[in-house]
């Protein structure tokens, strides 16, 4: 399987509902400047109307989402992208998981560069669809770095009854 990454000009990644897109105001509001100053791996902010974002802070790394694990994966380095998606499945039942914050989410999330504002998903921005079901997610982080040369930096999303 070959994964889909995605990379921002320097800016963090943002997950936001596909309904909250038109919310989300780039660089003009102060939605860009409050998630450059997360300081986690992953954080929380809430929207105008009520919605969540999730913000992929740290460093601006190449990012896929990989569906059937409900996990981000974050390229840290590695020598290629060829054995990327077996690399991190193999590894993720034995990753050391953190617990990390509570999503609450209506369906279908997209994640971008925060840089842009939500409606030019899709037009001047690449995006990746997260098309995880109604409900509340703890978002945890792991790394995996099987050899010298390779590590990944991942998030998954575990449902909350």
């Amino acid at each position: 399987m070959s994964l889909m990454w995605l990379e921002t000009e320097g800016s963090p990644f943002v997950v936001v509902p596909r309904d909250a897109l038109p919310y989300w105001s780039g660089t003009e509001g102060d939605h860009y400047d409050r998630a450059c100053e997360v300081t986690d791996l992953v954080d929380v902010l809430e929207l105008p109307d009520g919605a969540e974002a999730l913000i992929l802070a740290d460093e601006p790394l190449a990012t896929a989402y990989l569906p059937e694990h409900q996990v981000l994966a974050r390229w840290c380095y590695a020598e290629s992208t060829e054995d990327a998606a077996d690399i991190i499945t193999t590894r993720l039942g034995t990753a050391e998981w953190e617990e990390g914050p509570v999503l609450r989410t209506a369906g279908e999330l997209v994640m971008f560069d925060a840089a842009y504002f939500g409606t030019e998903v899709g037009i001047l921005v690449d995006s990746a669809t997260l098309d995880l079901g109604v409900g509340s997610y703890r978002v945890d982080s792991a790394s995996i770095e099987p050899d010298d040369h390779t590590c990944f930096r991942l998030h998954r999303f575990v449902e909350l009854s």
